[in-house]
């Protein structure tokens, strides 16, 4: 049989406290913390060693009861109420029956008690998993923007309904399909470690369908070919210098600075490596192997997306641009000193290149593009998909021979003209159930009767 109790503590008078009375009978009296900062008297007690200490009553009730395998488990019921905590204390009772009787297990019950506590819990310990980076910091901000949108306090109030009527509310808005994707897998990720961490039973979210990203093209970027790539390159190195003042300094910050040669040189690194921006921003000139039997450059798990160390091996004409780079580099300065608004400028390139920044089919141009011209430059070359694959550093197939290959740059009838022969020259036959040959000078013409 369970019982319900205060819990008595003990501590030193707190100070600032305000002590009256005489003797045996001394009260202090202070004021406590909290919204309400309301004042707090309790009885002082002088130990055997002279200090003096007062013993509070906690203002929840607790409860002890025994669990289903015998141990005892003495538990806050979070009531200032004595009934509530009572029937508190009857549910813990009838949940360790159930346990006993085999109608419930041990691991239901665990999941049970995790669900009661606040979700934002839960959040910091699943995020806390995760390598600092980028995926940290999206992921806490995804669940954090569908907790507060969706008003769970609880894992128990998580429910189907609530996420698939925000799903409908974010398309109302023109929420982009992968942005939705973004978020719904962001949650059931979340959820699914719960039900693996023994925090949850099931998962209510799984096998929910993500929105179509074919039916919901926002940003469909195509290749540059090698003449504009040309073109871009030569527009950045032919930029005209920023203006200066009278005392010769430029009229933009050093930090913001980035000259058309500079930027010549991160588009051909970008073009002919296929690196993401970010991934570039944090490359230091430690990590660039020049001298090595392969140049290669290297990339720590904590700068790539997928947060695994990988290496790019790099063509000889990057090679010697990098030479020339590193020699006014130390080895831990940045490789490209990457401003904050270089898109800006890369739209300002692409202009005076002549490049559009939209196609005849809605598809665009930007940074990011020039990863896409390294997927397709290596679909062109014949480099077998796999290793496509590997260089693009995609966990799926899939994405590297379909986002990151424009179809439009392949070379179609050179690919049919590259194939054997597979006929001979036909002509017209004479005879439906005869075959003749004919020869006209050096060139034999041969007849297949139909």
């Amino acid at each position: 049989m369970g019982a319900i109790f205060k819990k008595i503590s003990t501590r030193p008078v707190p100070s600032g406290a305000t002590i009256t009375g005489s003797g045996s009978k001394l009260t202090a009296r202070w004021k406590g913390r909290g919204k309400r900062e309301r004042w707090i008297t309790a009885k002082v007690f002088t130990t055997g060693d002279g200090r003096q200490v007062v013993r509070q009553e906690s203002s929840t009730w607790f409860c002890r009861y025994r669990n289903h395998d015998g141990s005892l488990s003495v538990v806050s019921t979070g009531c200032r109420d004595r009934s509530a905590a009572e029937s508190v204390l009857k549910d813990r009772e009838r949940t360790v029956e159930r346990i006993r009787a085999g109608i419930a297990t041990p691991a239901e019950y665990a999941a049970g008690e995790q669900q009661k506590r606040n979700i934002g819990h839960h959040v910091d310990a699943y995020v806390s998993t995760f390598s600092p980076g980028m995926h940290q910091k999206n992921t806490r901000s995804y669940l954090h923007r569908l907790i507060a949108d969706c008003k769970w306090t609880r894992l128990a109030d998580m429910r189907r309904s609530d996420l698939e009527c925000w799903l409908a509310d974010q398309t109302r808005l023109n929420r982009s399909a992968r942005s939705r994707n973004a978020y719904q897998t962001a949650l059931v990720s979340f959820v699914n470690w719960c039900v693996r961490d023994g925090r949850m039973t099931v998962n209510p979210f799984a096998k929910m369908p993500k929105a179509n990203l074919d039916a919901d093209h926002r940003r469909q970027r195509r290749a540059l070919t090698p003449i504009e790539l040309g073109a871009l390159i030569e527009a950045a190195q032919s930029t005209p210098g920023r203006p200066r003042t009278k005392q010769g300094q430029s009229t933009r910050q050093p930090s913001l600075r980035l000259s058309g040669h500079d930027r010549a040189d991160l588009y051909a690194f970008l073009a002919g490596t296929g690196l993401r921006i970010n991934e570039v921003r944090q490359l230091d000139v430690a990590y660039l192997d020049l001298d090595g039997p392969v140049p290669v450059v290297r990339l720590s798990a904590a700068t790539t997306k997928n947060g695994k160390e990988a290496l790019i091996p790099l063509r000889a004409d990057l090679v010697i641009m990098l030479r020339r780079r590193l020699q006014t580099r130390g080895y831990s300065e940045k490789v490209f000193d990457i401003p904050s608004d270089l898109i800006r400028r890369f739209h300002g390139d692409c202009k005076r290149a002549g490049i559009a920044r939209r196609d005849g089919r809605g598809r665009q141009v930007d940074l990011h593009a020039l990863r896409t011209t390294f997927g397709t430059n290596l679909a062109c070359a014949g480099v077998p998909p796999k290793a496509a694959q590997l260089l693009m550093r995609h966990s799926d197939i899939r994405l590297t021979m379909g986002v990151y290959t424009d179809p439009a740059l392949f070379d179609l009838h050179g690919a049919v003209e590259a194939i054997p022969a597979v006929a001979p020259c036909v002509a017209r036959p004479h005879d439906n159930n005869s075959a003749t040959e004919a020869t006209d000078g050096n060139k034999e013409v041969i007849s297949i009767a139909s």
